[in-house]
């Protein structure tokens, strides 16, 4: 800012200079032949042009609109979008930015500056993951699944991952298990164990349109185990015991057993007490077995409860105690054990140590059996073939019937001599029922009633 100095002002900044003596000014005056020497020897031109303007400042300028326009990391509608929805655990957010919450999202403002975002920049992953998360938060899920498949096909992780789950979770009708493994191995590969526990599931257990495939459930558990997942680390255990898309070895199932025990997987405590009680992969240990089966049963695991039960029941690493024995295969039973309901239904049919009770015997073998526990039709048809309040012979035949279709070869096996007439006749009749008998009805358990048993038997080997 230029300033005027009064007429006042200046009259004292004129009285306050000091002025050179006149005899010592004429001596300081050049003499006039001196002058010359000084002078241009020809007029001044101007020969250079101006300066030109700052070429650097103004490339800078134009970069920076450039950058602006076509990176979108640069653009204030990005930013402004990042900054009301992030999300907190994407880590694709810029540095700086802490993220919100789903529940404590804006939602009218994260809507408004993620919509405006990704009009101007519709492929950019992040910015249609933000606008995703803002439809989804306000009830616009048309708009929310197609910004999550932009940024999904992407191959943003968390986009994926939400993909995936709405895919598989049955919410769009076009869409299913099997549309959702890709993006589930995008999110598992960046990292995400939610997703790498689910692959691991999917191939293991199978989908419809997803073939099981062992070797990749078993990859995939491995590198959640590797971050630390208890679970992860008990399938690994289970694939290396049982040779499930790895080589069979006890050994390395008994590590993997005792890592997820280490991390509080009360499941891989109980499978690790099986080890220890069979010797299979570690040294044989009953006493350690049953503690192990005791600690995994206090925490509620049932078949650690069953196991403890058995323990118990034949006194194998501890003392005998079969009452305690029942109470346990109770509880494990109570929780859907089917074991433990096989165990005590032989306890009451036999009353070894206990009541006998072959009504509650029929009983917890009935539930066996609707568990799944096909060898349990054998043990109904002894209760309905020995039992002399039960007795039912043509029933008790029904059930052998049964359990030889379902591959139990116990019936078979018996001698001649254990089946009485009225029972053998019973299996006669049953056997012509099923096709597979044509001898005499004699009540006598001869060769063709055996043959015919062993041509049922071998029908359902054979899957028919």
């Amino acid at each position: 800012m230029r300033f005027s100095i009064g007429a006042a002002v200046l009259g004292a900044v004129w009285a306050g200079l000091i002025l050179p003596d006149r005899a010592g000014a004429a001596e300081l005056m050049a003499a006039p032949a001196d002058i010359a020497k000084f002078a241009p020897s020809s007029p001044y031109l101007v020969t250079e042009p101006l300066p030109a303007k700052n070429v650097a400042k103004a490339a800078i300028a134009a970069d920076n609109q450039e950058t602006e326009d076509a990176n979108p990391e640069y653009s204030p509608l990005v930013v402004a979008c990042d900054a009301v929805a992030a999300d907190p655990d994407d880590a694709t957010r810029p540095e700086g930015v802490a993220g919100v919450a789903l529940t404590a999202l804006d939602v009218a403002r994260a809507v408004e500056a993620c919509g405006r975002a990704h009009d101007r920049f519709a492929e950019h992953p992040r910015t249609a993951y933000n606008y995703g998360r803002a439809e989804m938060a306000q009830g616009g899920f048309d708009p929310a699944i197609s910004a999550f498949a932009v940024a999904a096909d992407a191959g943003h992780p968390l986009a994926a991952l939400t993909l995936a789950e709405l895919y598989s979770g049955g919410v769009l009708p076009d869409r299913s298990t099997a549309d959702a493994v890709p993006y589930y191995e995008t999110a598992a590969e960046a990292g995400f164990v939610q997703a790498q526990m689910v692959l691991g599931r999917l191939f293991s257990d199978g989908a419809p349109g997803v073939e099981p495939d062992p070797a990749a459930s078993a990859r995939w558990f491995r590198a959640a185990a590797a971050s630390g997942e208890p679970e992860a680390a008990f399938e690994m255990g289970w694939a290396f015991e049982n040779g499930i898309g790895v080589p069979q070895d006890p050994i390395t199932a008994a590590r993997w057993y005792t890592r997820a025990q280490a991390a509080g997987h009360t499941g891989a405590i109980n499978n690790l007490g099986w080890l220890y009680a069979n010797g299979t992969g570690v040294p044989r240990d009953e006493e350690r077995a049953v503690a192990l089966y005791r600690e995994a049963a206090n925490a509620g695991i049932a078949a650690a409860m069953s196991n403890l039960g058995w323990a118990l029941e034949n006194g194998i690493g501890t003392e005998q105690n079969v009452s305690e024995a029942a109470q346990w295969y109770v509880q494990a039973a109570g929780l859907g054990e089917t074991q433990a309901m096989l165990n005590l239904g032989w306890l009451y049919l036999t009353g070894h140590d206990v009541a006998a009770d072959p009504a509650a015997a029929l009983e917890w073998f009935k539930q066996a059996e609707a568990g799944g526990r096909s060898e349990a039709l054998s043990y109904i048809g002894e209760v309905y073939e020995t039992d002399p309040s039960l007795r039912n012979p043509a029933e008790a035949a029904r059930y052998y019937i049964r359990a030889l279709a379902a591959g139990d070869a116990w019936p078979a096996r018996r001698a001649a001599a254990d089946w009485d007439g009225e029972m053998a006749l019973e299996m006669q009749n049953a056997l012509a029922s099923a096709g597979v008998y044509a001898g005499p009805f004699d009540g006598a358990i001869g060769e063709s009633t055996q043959a015919a048993m062993a041509a049922l038997l071998a029908q359902s080997s054979q899957g028919s």
